[in-house]
């Protein structure tokens, strides 16, 4: 008696599980619903590969991006404290526009520049982070998640050094979301503009350890095939979310092959995903082919969803990997009258 029961439940529930896969195969983009990862995977000698489950706000289940303000041309980033006396901010927010082939014209962008970074008599050069925006978005995006009030924060309270923040724009149907490298693409647009028109308009360091670059989703697309395709000129790279499972690149600008064949032995990169995000599966793919070469690499599991409140979050997480390497430099901006070091 016990079997026959056994049996008809084992029939009833079998079905059901075969309906429930089929439902979830035919979302596109598939969402991974299964919890939180237990353990971090098996990591190869050598290899950092860390999974960390931080707390964030509720995230939204909608992903559709909402209107971001328009930022005047220079605003002030307000600080509680400042570690250098004279500062008139905790630093700036600047815009302009570069000029650009790859667009056929002048482009925009917005730039954090540190505080003292216009004090008279400062000729510090800084490190940079470039950093790309999520998809339809611009470079209002990191601003809109805090990117300068947070780096203003942890730099006049000395927990980091000071360091500049370059945000160049992408188009919504074009260069930034129809190309995968090469020329005339986004890489191009950065490798053979933008890069070097901010190395001579601001006072950045241009050597590698001096560059970090990132992005969020798209944006993280970016980062990781400039990255990956120019590891002598990259010391970091950050991919937030990056949309790798739906990258549709040419035949050597994918960074899940890139990831394979670079050398990037010496690169510092983090890659994370929330829980919830549509891209951790590429994320965790991501992190296994470089275990698979031994090469160090930071990859995180945070609580949440493909949206900005969990990208929000993070910033802060962001901004000290990206510095890290650059708390045991000197402090490079001075007060008025002072002389450099």
């Amino acid at each position: 008696m016990k079997l026959a029961v056994w049996l008809l439940l084992a029939a009833a529930v079998i079905p059901l599980g075969s309906c429930a896969n089929l439902a979830l195969s035919s979302v596109q983009p598939i969402i991974n619903t299964s919890p939180a990862l237990d353990e971090p995977p098996a990591a190869p000698p050598n290899a950092e590969v860390i999974i960390s489950i931080a707390p964030t706000p509720e995230a939204t289940s909608d992903p559709t991006p909402t209107a971001l303000p328009t930022l005047p041309a220079r605003a002030t980033v307000a600080a509680d404290t400042s570690l250098v006396t004279g500062c008139r901010s905790g630093g700036e927010v600047v815009r302009g526009k570069w000029p650009s082939k790859v667009f056929g014209g002048p482009h925009d962008y917005a730039i954090y520049l540190p505080p003292c970074y216009d004090e008279e008599g400062n000729q510090a050069r800084y490190p940079i982070i470039y950093l790309f925006h999520g998809w339809p978005m611009d470079e209002n995006h990191w601003l809109e998640l805090g990117i300068a009030p947070t780096a203003a924060r942890l730099i006049n309270s000395g927990e980091l050094p000071p360091f500049i923040i370059a945000l160049p724009r992408g188009d919504r149907e074009g260069v930034y979301n129809r190309t995968s490298g090469g020329a005339n693409s986004w890489e191009s647009a950065m490798i053979d503009e933008f890069i070097p028109y901010i190395e001579r308009t601001y006072r950045v360091q241009r050597q590698r350890d001096g560059r970090a670059i990132g992005g969020i989703s798209r944006g993280g697309v970016w980062a990781l095939e400039i990255a990956f395709r120019h590891p002598e000129m990259f010391a970091s790279v950050g991919a937030h979310s990056a949309a790798l499972s739906v990258n549709n690149a040419a035949a050597g600008f994918d960074p899940l092959d890139l990831a394979v064949t670079a050398p990037i032995e010496t690169m510092r990169i983090f890659i994370d995903a929330g829980d919830r995000d549509w891209t951790r599966d590429s994320a965790r793919t991501l992190s296994r082919l470089l275990e698979a070469r031994y090469i160090p690499h930071t990859y995180t599991l945070g609580v949440g969803e493909h949206v900005d409140s969990y990208w929000k979050s993070q910033v802060e997480a962001y901004l000290k990997f990206y510095a890290a390497p650059w708390k045991a430099e000197k402090l490079v901006h001075q007060p008025p009258g002072s002389s450099a070091q």
